[in-house]
């Protein structure tokens, strides 16, 4: 079960200046087109967590993490893929290396309320927050994303290197473990200090090499399905309604019997066209842009009934949050209602629960002297408690 006492109720606004830099001129100018590093671009009044903490996550199965030992060239750097061990952190080492912990949102309640910074953009588009630790020295080598990424000093100072826009056909090192570009043409340069940003759109290389020991930097990654996987994924949510039995039909009169006529084709393109609905593309894609980063997750919370729910309600204490590494969405795109997705699921909204379910899940967390009018209606408190007792909300003190 999720439990999280705070001072008071956390700050989950979106940015609405990037340091100097306004939201418009920043999504107009840079916005999956070109790297910009902003100074002051974000207040980090302490870490978001602490490094024995994070070096504790690391040792968890659930956790995705890595260690890269920075020793002799970059062709001899190894890996070492979690679940790490305590023997991992005390093993003595001369060089420099770096700890990469992924997803640490899902895991974190403070660091899921600094990625609701990002929300300026769309949250479903937001895949997770890595955080990495560093000695002098170390980095992870010249390599590219197809994904945008802000990068976000925490603590220490970390050198950035922007190079060339790359592409699939874009030479790798041989290296077994590491995709690490083959040539690397430096084109800008630039050393984080904590609280400066750095957003690099997909495609573009970039090097980071820790300049100073305790290096901390944050990552938010924006998920960017590839259009193959749009289109085979759209195949493949089809097919699970389609009977075995409808089978293609022929016209019968043909002039040559071995060409595929226009008439053949166009029938095709129809067949196919009438998959292809507003409410067909909308409803597979809310379930795909919701999927769990961690599917086998145990996210269970101790079932709450109706009472509970009213007595918590009734004292008016606390604050209703979407679990770490949940990920809800919504649209009205289908049959004219509200369709909720919440890690993968589609869950259809009556009328009157559409104001909670909206609110919930732009706003990450509803103070509970702000809830009942939002679950005034019987059908609103069934979908609360459904998202509750599935994990996907919990309660928390102030």
């Amino acid at each position: 079960m999720n439990t999280s006492t705070v001072a008071g109720a956390p700050n989950l606004a979106p940015l609405t200046q990037l340091g100097e830099l306004s939201l418009a001129e920043f999504m107009a100018d840079y916005w999956q087109q070109k790297p910009v590093c902003i100074r002051n671009a974000i207040d980090l009044e302490q870490p978001l967590i602490a490094v024995d903490e994070l070096a504790g996550l690391a040792l968890e199965a659930e956790v995705d993490s890595r260690l890269i030992e920075n020793q002799g060239n970059v062709a001899d750097w190894q890996v070492i893929h979690g679940p790490l061990s305590e023997a991992d952190f005390n093993k003595e080492r001369d060089f420099p290396w770096t700890l990469l912990v992924q997803g640490v949102d899902c895991f974190v309640p403070q660091v899921h309320d600094f990625l609701a910074k990002f929300r300026f953009l769309p949250s479903w588009r937001l895949d997770d927050l890595m955080i990495s630790y560093a000695t002098k020295g170390a980095g992870v080598g010249a390599h590219y994303d197809r994904y945008d990424v802000f990068l976000i000093q925490g603590e220490g100072q970390r050198q950035w290197q922007i190079g060339q826009t790359c592409s699939e056909n874009s030479g790798l090192m041989a290296h077994d473990q590491l995709c690490l570009l083959d040539q690397f043409e430096l084109q800008q340069e630039f050393i984080l200090n904590p609280c400066d940003l750095l957003y690099i759109p997909p495609l573009v290389a970039h090097k980071g090499t820790a300049v100073s020991d305790h290096c901390v930097t944050y990552s938010v990654g924006f998920r960017s399905p590839s259009h193959s996987d749009v289109i085979t994924g759209f195949a493949d949510e089809r097919n699970l309604d389609l009977s075995a039995d409808l089978r293609l039909k022929d016209r019968g009169k043909v002039t040559h019997s071995a060409e595929i006529s226009a008439d053949d084709v166009a029938d095709l393109v129809r067949l196919m066209q009438q998959q292809i609905t507003t409410e067909n593309v909308a409803q597979w894609f809310g379930k795909l842009s919701t999927e769990a980063k961690y599917p086998n997750l145990d996210m269970a919370e101790e079932a709450m009934d109706a009472d509970e729910l009213a007595t918590i309600v009734a004292d008016g204490y606390g604050v209703l949050r979407v679990s770490e590494g949940v990920r809800l969405a919504y649209t009205w795109e289908g049959d004219g209602g509200l369709t909720l997705f919440a890690q993968g699921e589609a869950l259809p909204c009556p009328p009157d629960t559409t104001d909670f379910a909206e609110t919930i899940a732009n706003q990450w967390l509803i103070e509970v002297d702000q809830l009942a009018p939002l679950i005034s209606s019987e059908a609103a408190k069934a979908m609360l408690l459904i998202l509750h007792n599935q994990g996907y909300l919990y309660f928390a003190d102030e």
